[in-house]
């Protein structure tokens, strides 16, 4: 079982945080859900594990239903703390399914993606919440305790088999092709096809989203930024290069997503 995590201790220290009691009482039995699914999770692996297969959706309806709605209240729960995330998890879905069959990518592995994405910061419930609410600069240890939110998501999720790929999603989201990125220090095709997807839709949607360190770029800039780069991204570095080329021939649906998701 993982750590304790009570939803409403969090939010009375942060009352910034909108969300109603119906809420919280639903996000708080979907964590507890997952939590008590399966055994105490393993540390973070210091390798990227075996590739996963593809986990469907249950065909009996309502457990498809029980699995959906954990899945949106964990999501839920993730989104509530970050700036001004709105829609963000939802795009990111979004944006990771179509990429996902712009690739070619099996009916299976583009479901899973569809339904898993969304769960990519989960492991930020278990951040310190000073950290996480800090808004200057981070010190070396704040920011290592900021990273380890990969680590969280990770065993969090890895506890239940139907969430294999969000559980390696969280985990290596924020490796990059050069083997510069955290945790594990991972590169080129040792990163989870999943996770370097995911990583090109959050990255774009953080780009189109005011941030307290940047403010809002237009679909133009988010793309000469992909592509090319800039003071923080090494685009050739960062990312795969096919998911690259990909996004460059599509782009416009990434835009299009973004304004039938946008926050309003």
């Amino acid at each position: 079982m993982t750590e304790s995590f009570i939803l409403s201790d969090y939010i009375d220290h942060h009352p910034g945080l909108a969300m109603d009691s119906r809420d919280m009482a639903a996000v708080q039995s979907a964590y507890d859900l997952i939590a008590d699914d399966g055994q105490e999770a393993p540390e973070a692996p210091e390798a990227r594990p075996a590739e996963p297969q593809p986990v469907p959706l249950p065909d009996n309806p309502l457990a498809q239903e029980d699995l959906e709605n954990t899945i949106y209240f964990l999501a839920r729960t993730a989104q509530i703390y970050d700036e001004g995330t709105g829609n963000h998890t939802r795009r990111v879905n979004e944006y990771s399914y179509f990429l996902a069959q712009t690739l070619g990518m099996k009916p299976d592995f583009c479901d899973e993606i569809h339904y898993s994405a969304q769960l990519h910061d989960l492991g930020k419930i278990s951040v310190n919440p000073v950290v996480l609410s800090k808004a200057g600069p981070l010190n070396d240890t704040e920011r290592q305790e900021m990273d380890n939110h990969t680590v969280y998501g990770h065993r969090i999720l890895s506890q239940s088999p139907q969430l294999a790929m969000a559980a390696e999603i969280a985990l290596n989201h924020h490796e990059k092709w050069d083997g510069t990125g955290y945790p594990n220090a991972l590169g080129g095709e040792d990163i989870p096809l999943s996770a370097r997807i995911t990583q090109v839709a959050d990255i774009y949607d953080a780009l189109r989203t005011a941030r307290s360190y940047k403010p809002a770029f237009d679909h133009k800039t988010a793309l000469k930024i992909i592509l090319s780069g800039d003071s923080r991204i090494d685009s050739a570095g960062h990312f795969d290069p096919r998911l690259i080329e990909v996004f460059a021939d599509s782009h416009a649906d990434f835009d299009r997503i973004w304004h039938e998701l946008s926050d309003r």
